[in-house]
Parts: C-alpha cells; structure tokens; sequence
C-alpha cells in the first residue's frame, strides 16, 4: 500500500493539474474538498538542498498556473484595491516576526504555508467563484470531505481501528480520523456545519421541486460532522458548532421560528435540570481538565508577552521563548497558546493581530450589508456569518488558523464574502 502512494498521488496530481487548466471552478472546489491532504508530507530534491511540501501545496501551485492562465488574475486588481490596507498590515507583520524568530527555517515555512499561500488562494478563489453555482459547489465539496471524515471517524470509535494509541483506549478512544490528533478534525468540520445547513435550507425552500432531493446531501454530511465532534471529544468544536447553526437559524427567517423554540427548550433544559446544569457550569468556568490546562497555559503566555508585547515571540516561536515562563511542568509546552488572541499575538505581535481582526471584519461587512438588503443570496451570507462565528468562539479554546488546512479553510470563507455577485450595487 505504501508503494503504490506515490503512484496514486502522482495520477491524482495530473488529473488535478487537467482540470485547473480545464475548468478552474470545479478545480477550486475540488481543491476544498483536499484540504485535508497536506497530511501527505515529502521533500522535493532541489541542486544542494531540498525543500519539504505537501500534496496539499502542490495542488496549490498547479490551481495557481491555472488561474493565471485562465486570466482571472486581471479581475483581482478591484478586489486588492479594497483589500490593500488589511493585506498590508498583515504581511508587513509576518516578514517582521519572520525576521525575529528563533528559527528563521521553520518561520519561512509557515510564512509561506499559512500566510502567503492562504492570501494568494483569497484572490484566486474570489476572482473564480463568481456565480451561485460555483459557490454551491464549493460548499457541497466541503460537505463531501466532512462526510467523508466523519465516516472514518464514526469507525474508528465503532472499532478502535486507525486511532492513534495515546487516544485508543476504550476508556479514553477519542477519534481522530485522517488527522493526528482529536481536535484537528473538529477544527475542520465545525465551520463547515453552518454552509451545510444554509444550503440545505436554500435547497429545501427554493420552490423548485425537482431541486429539493439535492438538500438530502447536505443535510446527511451535517449530522456526520456532529457525531464526529462529540466522539472526537472536542468541546470547543461542539460549541463553536452549535453557535454558527444558530446563528445561521436566527437569520434565516425561514429558520427562525424553529431555532428560537429550540433555544427556549435547551435554556429551560439547562437550568431545571441540576445534573445538566452542573455539567455546563463547570465548563463555562474552565473548571475541568482541559479548562484548568488552559488556564495556566493563557497565565504563562501573558507573562511571555508582558515581556514581549509589540512582537510577540515570532513565527514558530512561541514554543522556544516560553520555556522561562514555564512553571506547570507536568503541562507539555504546546505549539501554540489555545486562544484566537494570543495565538496570533505571540505568532505576529500587536499589528498582526490587528490585521487579523480588521480581514475578520472586512470579511463580516459585506454579508451583512447583503443580509440588510434581503439579497437573493441572503442564504449564503447568513452561513458565512456562522462559520465565521463557529472559527472565532472555537477560537477562545483552540487554534482555528495556524494549520495548512485551516488557514486556507478561513481565506475560502473570506473569498466567497467577497466574491463579486449580480445585485451587489458595487464592485469588490
């Protein structure tokens, strides 16, 4: 099996380089749904050195041949104008904290895996998915791969096959499906929750009977993803899921109703009963395991960044400037803080968090503006506002971005927010 992966990826790889010189939509939505393969790790040998990737990022380079020979490129001139400043800021801040990292290899790796490449696919992305049907078909390619993680992962907690052993025991078998560890996979799938459940609506509500069968795909992979987080165990992901589907449910009138009687129950469920009350009470005060490892984690990485509160530690540094704040021993140090604030502080200092927010919120304007003005792709628009909003309270626990999946996973989201659309009023 292991001899004939090169083969399949090698095939896999010209049939995908085919198809982006063939019909770039449908290429970026298969690229969506093989976001999950930057799993697969090599080095390509070059004269006196060799530089390590991923199928992932090869896939990235032959979308981005694509696009330039597509001619796409030239509509990206509007889109950077509105951009510029954010973009600016963001990566004036990433070649600083490339330059002040502890380990200028690693830091060049993630400035070029989870900044520069992300940016480029935005602008790849938003110039190519510019009508309804390209949009849906993204969302039904991250629907696929949801379903299809999810599957693996529903066999795994069935089996205890494919779990790495540190998860595996009966007792603890927390799935992990196709990813290394149990939180990566809800880190994927929770934003994804929220577009399957806009597109579901849009499809079951459309008026056009003949279309209506087409909601079933959605509506299958949605469920697939829930079970898979809670038997993935990830807490953060289970609320950031819940929080994008109600708020997708709050803005579509047509799911309103529903979604406010839902709340009422799950509220008066909550507080009546003292066992499920007490179950919540403890994790809203950060008072079980993972909570109380947060916390000292957060407390050492404030004390870091007291010391270093313009820049932060650098890219790829925060494991390798903490050690002297590190006083929980029995606590590993981890790759990352655990929270959506620090992690981007301690990765790309004061400005690279400010950049971070003002893309988030460049991101919100527009959907919101067109939510404001009942636009015919209002569906859309109320699903992107809840995998955002799934990312950021995902984010108060957990690392939503600095993953070769995720961070391309976020410049999607971004990109079909500003992916020009009939009746927008005004050019991107």
């Amino acid at each position: 099996m292991t001899a004939l992966l090169p083969i399949g990826l090698s095939v896999a790889g010209l049939l995908f380089a085919w198809l982006c010189f063939t019909d770039l939509p449908l290429a970026v939505a298969v690229f969506a749904a093989i976001l999950p393969s930057y799993l697969f790790r090599f080095s390509l040998p070059l004269p006196g050195f060799t530089v390590p990737t991923t199928f992932l990022e090869i896939c990235f380079g032959l979308l981005t041949l694509g696009w330039l020979y597509s001619g796409r490129a030239r509509q990206a001139a509007p889109l950077l104008k509105r951009w510029a400043a954010p973009l600016l800021l963001l990566l004036v801040s990433a070649a600083i904290a490339t330059a002040i990292a502890p380990d200028l290899r690693a830091a060049l790796g993630i400035l070029r895996a989870y900044i520069l490449e992300p940016v480029l696919f935005f602008f790849v992305a938003s110039t190519t998915l510019t009508d309804e049907t390209a949009r849906r078909r993204v969302i039904y390619a991250l629907g696929a791969a949801v379903a299809a993680l999810s599957a693996l992962a529903i066999y795994q907690k069935i089996t205890g096959n494919g779990i790495p052993p540190v998860w595996q025991p009966a007792d603890v078998r927390r799935v992990t499906s196709v990813f290394e560890y149990p939180n990566a996979l809800g880190l994927f799938v929770a934003p994804v929750l929220p577009l399957l459940a806009g597109l579901t609506a849009f499809l079951a509500f459309d008026g056009r009977k003949k279309r209506r069968w087409l909601a079933l795909l959605p509506a299958a992979a949605a469920p697939l993803g829930l079970i898979a987080i809670i038997f993935a165990v990830s807490k953060g992901a289970a609320l950031g899921a819940v929080a994008g589907l109600l708020l997708v449910g709050l803005l579509d009138r047509r799911l309103r109703a529903a979604t406010l009687i839902t709340i009422i129950v799950a509220c008066v469920t909550i507080i009546s009963v003292p066992s499920i009350r007490g179950w919540f009470a403890v994790r809203a005060d950060l008072r079980d395991a993972s909570g109380s490892v947060r916390q000292i984690v957060w407390g050492e990485s404030w004390a870091m960044l007291r010391d270093h509160p313009v820049f932060g530690a650098g890219l790829s540094g925060y494991p390798l400037v903490l050690p002297p704040y590190h006083e929980a021993e029995y606590i590993e140090i981890f790759q990352y803080p655990h929270d959506i604030v620090l992690n981007f502080w301690t990765e790309l200092g004061l400005t690279g968090l400010a950049a971070f927010g003002w893309i988030v919120a460049a991101s919100l304007r527009r959907p919101i503006r067109r939510l404001r003005r009942a636009h015919p792709e209002a569906w859309l628009d109320a699903a992107l506002l809840g995998a955002f909003a799934a990312i950021l309270v995902h984010g108060l626990v957990d690392v939503p971005y600095f993953k070769n999946d995720l961070a391309m996973a976020f410049w999607l989201l971004a990109a079909l927010a500003a992916a020009p659309r009939p009746k927008d009023g005004t050019a991107n």
